[in-house]
């Protein structure tokens, strides 16, 4: 399903969708509710677990030693860490999140909730014990390993068809089917296009197999009808008025709101506002993390590609000799690829196909200028490794958007005139794209390099050093996999 930026008023008001269910059904499909039910179990078991150990030191008073005693710290122990959880916002639909951002938030929340009591504890009589640390990591633990079981239960259920939210798509004729052309209609998400609503009239009863129930003057009643739990938004030109006043009223009726981003308004880099001349501005920030994070980004780079060139020699040398006896030609395939500031840099690769010239097209699945040797490394990503050279000498990133062939980026700039902003960071050897669930490779090129460049924005966008772990064990995930196209 294309990427949607969700409207948070309405994400972080998730308890309202019970209004639109009854009894146990309700239940089943609220997130929140499962994702409390894990915490609570998660805090219980930790505390147990921990009680149980410490109650082995004999320094303990008798009193400690009691059930009534264990019942009160077992029932603060809760409460305390629901109210964290709460504050720290994990109680909302972490389903159409990452969930490594999940477990990232987590993290943060056990540390701010385990450095509050060690502080007063400090404070007040300078003691310290390294089994609050303990603690705090086994609690971090279960609670993200539960979670994550909840998660993949309401996948299931989703993709079953038990858990589904019935969805409304509005918007002008050429934006739907922009956006139904693209849905995945298998996609376990639960979320189920029903209806569209057509703003500009409607020559027809469907668009793409979806009914359309009605035009702009039907919002309203649609809206409070409640047969829809969400609305999405795809316009592809329309009045910002008018789409701001129908995702109003969408999200004034409980319906959880999504708008499929305008990539030709998208612009790359943090903002914040200010005041000039009178009237409100937005500031367009060149810095798109901050200097400590660049800096540690960049040290990551380094270590890991030098860590990987040396110790992995004897295994790249084999490699090397493979390629050499499995076809004639050089064992590097070296390219000319655009780089950070459009600076044009020297690609390297293990040449995974028949030696030859073949800037200006992109590999195809069952290519037969791929060789035997080049096929594994294709699908394993192997041939890839020369390019942490590339990455120490500072021409690419271990994440970021992958390069692209010099003759071919001058054709996708004619094309779609903002191409060049994916520019603006240095590329890497994996990125969004690479590992992104459900990616399809199109038929058409600028169709696929427009696929990509929401992919690519999206990262430039959210640039952070838990997205770029993320996005490194996923990649991790793919190679062992072997799913490389080849």
């Amino acid at each position: 399903m294309p990427t949607l930026q969700r409207i948070e008023r309405t994400e972080q008001r998730p308890l309202r969708a019970l209004r639109r269910r009854r009894g146990v059904q309700a239940i089943i499909a609220n997130a929140v509710l499962w994702q409390l039910a894990a915490d609570v179990v998660a805090i219980v078991v930790t505390m147990g677990v921990f009680y149980v150990l410490r109650l082995r030191e004999s320094s303990f008073h008798p009193a400690v030693r009691s059930p009534e005693f264990f019942a009160s710290v077992l029932v603060a122990s809760v409460v305390y860490w629901i109210l964290v959880f709460w504050l720290a916002g994990l109680y909302r639909n972490w389903l159409v999140r990452s969930p490594f951002e999940e477990a990232y938030t987590v993290l943060k929340a056990v540390a701010v909730g385990v450095a509050i009591p060690v502080l007063a504890i400090l404070l007040d009589s300078g003691w310290f014990s390294y089994k609050l640390i303990f603690y705090a990591l086994l609690l971090a633990v279960v609670v993200i390993a539960l979670r994550s079981w909840v998660r993949h239960v309401q996948w299931r259920l989703r993709s079953q068809g038990m858990i589904v939210f019935p969805t409304l798509i509005v918007g002008d004729r050429e934006g739907i089917a922009s956006f139904l052309a693209q849905y995945d209609r298998t996609s376990s998400s639960g979320y189920v296009i029903v209806a569209a609503l057509v703003s500009d009239g409607a020559i027809a009863e469907q668009i793409a197999n979806v009914p359309i129930v009605g035009g702009r003057s039907d919002a309203a009643r649609l809206f409070a009808e409640g047969q829809f739990d969400a609305c999405i938004f795809a316009f592809a030109s329309a009045d910002a008025d008018a789409v701001l006043e129908l995702i109003t009223a969408a999200s004034e009726h409980g319906l959880q709101t999504m708008i499929v981003p305008d990539l030709y308004h998208v612009v790359m880099g943090s903002v914040r506002t200010l005041s000039l001349y009178g009237v409100p501005l937005i500031e367009i920030s060149p810095h798109l993390l901050a200097p400590w994070q660049a800096l540690v980004k960049r040290a990551v780079d380094i270590v890991v590609s030098a860590t990987v060139l040396v110790v992995g020699m004897p295994v790249w040398l084999l490699i090397a000799l493979a390629i050499k006896l499995d076809s004639p030609g050089p064992v590097l395939f070296t390219q000319y690829r655009v780089g950070k500031g459009n600076r044009p840099f020297k690609l390297y690769k293990f040449r995974s196909m028949t030696h030859g010239r073949w800037d200006g097209t992109w590999t195809q699945l069952n290519d037969p200028r791929v060789t035997r040797v080049g096929y594994f490394l294709r699908r394993t990503h192997i041939d890839e490794i020369p390019q942490l050279w590339n990455v120490l000498r500072g021409d690419m990133s271990l994440v970021g958007p992958r390069p692209e062939q010099v003759v071919l980026v001058e054709q996708f700039v004619r094309a779609v005139p903002y191409y060049n902003r994916r520019h603006i960071v240095r590329p890497g050897i994996t990125g969004w794209n690479q590992v992104r669930c459900g990616r399809q490779e199109l038929p058409d090129m600028i169709q696929e390099i427009r696929s990509r460049l929401r992919d690519d924005f999206y990262y430039i966008e959210n640039m952070s050093l838990r997205l770029d772990f993320e996005i490194i064990v996923r990649t991790i995930g793919v190679m062992l996999r072997g799913h490389g196209i080849a």
